[in-house]
């Protein structure tokens, strides 16, 4: 069921502040995911880095969850993101390594299963406004978040995974990591990140042919909905089951052109010209 902030569809329709928010909800997420990158580059490296940003990766994600519908699925995913965010906090005060990896499955968890929920959701709209586009955009960025912290699982795995201009990079997801995982998800390939290890090396390798596959899939999405949106609008809509369609009209796409009776002229005499006599 689609709902508003625990409102339902029907009702938020009646109050247009709310009603402008759920038609531009995914703009709003892109929005706040840009001012959480933004802060994200302001502050130094370390654990309260980590910590930041995926407060607020959290915040954002749950209300935009609650801007567009409210299932188990959903829910689940959000008791997924509750619980990364728990781990996140312990971790900041504990110097284990097992919470951090903790932090990063449950975080990596999240962004998977948030961005399968998307994907469901966005291929089975009909028309692809501007508001829809925005969420293809959002689902190329948790792409590359995921990938972020697939990234810091490498390098705690094997330290020195990745290396930067500064050399080895931390095990702590950061801007860093985001803009690599980003270069590698669009296949530019600046180059000055690269990564050293197997693991990292597959990690980046994937991830690049995952990002040209979901570029072409989502072009053609929006190519496919634009025309069966035009043809629609061209032709109008089929006629109803059983319903012949009007004088004149032109039959609806698929519709088998019927050919026209053909009729025999009587013979003369007022006999048939198959008669013998």
């Amino acid at each position: 069921m689609d709902r508003l902030l625990f409102l339902a569809a029907a009702q938020a329709s009646d109050r247009p502040v709310l009603a402008a928010i759920a038609a531009n909800r995914h703009s709003l997420a892109l929005g706040l995911i840009i001012a959480a990158h933004l802060l994200l580059a302001g502050l130094p490296q370390g654990r309260a880095a980590l910590f930041v940003p995926m407060l607020l990766l959290v915040m954002y994600l749950a209300g935009f969850l609650l801007l567009s519908q409210r299932n188990v699925f959903s829910l689940s995913i959000l008791g997924v993101g509750v619980l990364a965010l728990g781990a996140t906090v312990a971790s900041v005060y504990s110097e284990t390594k097992p919470l951090v990896v903790l932090a990063l499955c449950l975080h990596s968890s999240f962004d998977f299963l948030l961005i399968l929920f998307m994907l469901i959701w966005l291929f089975r709209q009909r028309r692809m406004p501007f508001d829809n586009i925005m969420a293809g955009v959002i689902v190329l960025m948790f792409m590359a978040g995921l990938w972020a912290q697939l990234f810091a699982l490498a390098n705690i795995a094997t330290p020195g995974a990745m290396r930067g201009p500064d050399g080895p990079l931390g095990p702590h997801p950061s801007i860093t990591l985001y803009y690599f995982s980003v270069v590698t998800l669009s296949t530019a390939g600046f180059g000055d990140i690269v990564p050293v290890s197997d693991v990292a090396r597959l990690l980046a390798a994937y991830e690049a042919m995952v990002g040209q596959v979901y570029l072409a899939v989502f072009i053609a999405l929006l190519m496919g909905r634009h025309f069966a949106a035009h043809v629609t609008n061209t032709l109008g809509p089929p006629p109803a089951p059983g319903v012949p369609p009007a004088l004149g009209a032109p039959p609806a796409p698929g519709t088998p052109h019927a050919a026209p009776p053909v009729s025999r002229a009587p013979a003369a005499g007022g006999e048939t010209a198959n008669s013998g006599a």
